[in-house]
């Protein structure tokens, strides 16, 4: 069960990444175990609103503010995770 807390507490390179995962496969209308962490994003052919929106829910996961085009310039799941599991406030 997610609280309140959890949005306060730092999360993991597994748990952002396992988020994320999720959250392309469904708007990209795929299995999660097909969101390699290793795929460029643009793969999975989502468009820039979608992504936006994937972003915009992640902050409030996270608890972080982030770049609109964090996906474009991260490039893949992995990459994504390592950023926002490094730059977490503590």
């Amino acid at each position: 069960m997610y609280t309140l807390l959890d949005a306060f507490m730092p999360k993991t390179f597994t748990e952002i990444s396992e988020w994320i995962a999720a959250n392309i496969s469904k708007h990209a209308g795929i299995d999660p175990s097909e969101a390699a962490l290793d795929t460029d994003i643009v793969n999975f052919r989502l468009d820039s609103l979608i992504l936006v929106n994937i972003t915009t829910e992640l902050e409030e996961y996270v608890g972080m503010e982030l770049s609109p085009s964090i996906f474009w310039e991260m490039r893949t799941i992995a990459a994504t995770s390592q950023w926002i599991a490094e730059n977490q406030e503590i």
